[in-house]
């Protein structure tokens, strides 16, 4: 694949030909597709031509090139199901369109580093979500209520995870919901895999682990709860500041409701925590190389977290130093200061 240029063209092609078929207003109002691009390591298409590849392109995402946010995404082989491919990037698409809008409720990454995995919290959490499930399978408008009870008590004692999960619900849960939307008019068989996966992950409770990948299927399962009981969405990206959890739900009454021991499995955490504490120690003793910087500005936070003073990155950080911003492309691990503030970075010595 890496050297087809015929193949990724004519996968391009098969992609644009499904793209134009969907109505986006339908997705999302307001919705309007913008261009894409599909690359790989030798090169990227991009409407009629062909350039060679190049550092801008990282991931499937929105980024901007040429005046104008695109959705990108990586294509290692040609062997693609082209309306699941074509529903991937309608999702980066609206990513595009939400940057494009100057989108305003993006979470803040680094409370996603110092999110808090314990039992109380995931018991509650996953309790929500069950009830969230329920009232979509089910119709149960009750189960609704509880789901929003449940959050709410929920709010009181973990004010950052809350906050964190709700922007991640807002930014790719909305995302993943237009992504299922365009699956749906494309191959609805397919839809109903994509629904069936989404219910599968939510209904295992060491998905919750880390907990910014779930949040894009409970975000869009929130949306689709929107659409069985007509609730109301309209906003504008760009002015409101409020996460969909709460435009969706805040008018819909709750009570207290106490929280019930169920009894979960939690080994799980302790097996993270090791695993996440042996890459931590593996990049320290491996010699590495040290950089003092003064903040860290950017990093995957699908593969990044936090224990202790340590901060572990699997692929990348972007550091600031002085006036320089600085890639670091390795395994790395940051040291923080007493007001959680990175400076230096240690990138792990490679053979």
């Amino acid at each position: 694949m890496k050297n087809n240029k015929k193949a990724l063209i004519e996968v391009y092609k098969e992609i644009n030909s499904r793209i134009k078929t969907i109505d986006f207003n339908l997705l999302y109002p307001g919705f309007k597709p913008v261009d894409f691009a599909l690359y790989n390591d030798k090169i990227v298409v991009f409407k009629d031509k062909v350039i060679p590849y190049d550092s801008r392109f990282v991931g499937n995402t929105a980024i901007f090139f040429e005046d104008s946010y695109l959705a990108i995404w990586k294509l290692d082989s040609i062997y693609v199901h082209y309306n699941i491919l074509t529903s991937k990037i309608v999702h980066e698409m609206f990513h595009a369109w939400q940057f494009s809008n100057n989108e305003l409720r993006f979470p803040n990454e680094f409370l996603g580093l110092r999110y808090l995995y314990e039992k109380f919290n995931l018991g509650l959490k996953f309790d929500e979500t069950k009830y969230l499930l329920k009232a979509y399978e089910d119709d149960d408008f009750t189960a609704l209520e509880t789901f929003i009870s449940l959050r709410n008590k929920r709010k009181k004692d973990y004010v950052n995870e809350i906050s964190y999960e709700e922007g991640i619900e807002t930014i790719e849960g909305m995302a993943r919901y237009v992504e299922l939307k365009a699956l749906k008019e494309l191959d609805f068989s397919e839809f109903q895999k994509s629904y069936e996966q989404l219910k599968s992950l939510i209904k295992n409770l060491n998905n919750y682990i880390p907990i910014r990948v779930i949040s894009y299927e409970i975000g869009a399962l929130m949306m689709l709860v929107k659409d069985k009981y007509n609730l109301s969405i309209e906003h504008q990206i760009g002015i409101e500041t409020r996460n969909i959890y709460n435009i969706l739900f805040d008018d819909i009454e709750y009570k207290d409701i106490p929280y019930e021991d169920n009894n979960l499995n939690f080994s799980f955490l302790e097996e993270y925590y090791q695993k996440m504490t042996l890459r931590i120690s593996s990049v320290l003793s491996s010699n590495p190389k040290i950089i003092s910087c003064d903040s860290v500005i950017g990093f995957d936070p699908l593969n990044s977290f936090q224990i202790g003073k340590y901060i572990y990155f699997r692929h990348f950080v972007m550091i600031k130093i002085g006036h320089q911003q600085i890639f670091v492309h390795n395994e790395s691990v940051g040291e923080t200061d007493d007001l959680n503030r990175v400076f230096v970075i240690y990138e792990k010595k490679t053979i």
